[in-house]
């Protein structure tokens, strides 16, 4: 089972990580999204969001603008990241992502 999660602002993906007031996590199995939660975003300190996501058991995360550092991080935790997707509804792109149609232009930010 894969849990994703993305930054939301206002129902949409928000378009900087760091800027988001909740997050948005889906649960996938066999392709389909079985349920999804909304929970309020933590503080933003780089450190502190990846073991955040590690306890929630993230596997993936969708985002349109994020920080390289942070990436990095997500990365070596085992995190897989999509950046630079467009703001959408959150649930079309964790379903084109499960449909392997989601597009990402690499969108990083240098902080």
């Amino acid at each position: 089972m894969k849990k994703i999660a993305l930054p939301v602002k206002e129902n949409k993906l928000s378009p900087h990580f760091g800027e988001c007031s909740h997050f948005k996590f889906y649960y996938e199995e066999n392709g389909k999204i079985i349920k999804e939660d909304l929970i309020p975003a933590p503080p933003q300190q780089p450190e502190l969001i990846p073991n955040w996501f590690v306890e929630k058991g993230v596997t993936d995360v969708i985002a349109a603008g994020i920080g390289l550092k942070l990436i990095e991080i997500l990365n070596q935790q085992k995190i897989n990241v999509f950046v630079g997707v467009k703001v959408e509804d959150p649930r079309v792109l964790v379903q084109e992502y499960l449909d392997g149609t989601l597009e990402t232009n690499g969108n990083l930010r240098d902080h």
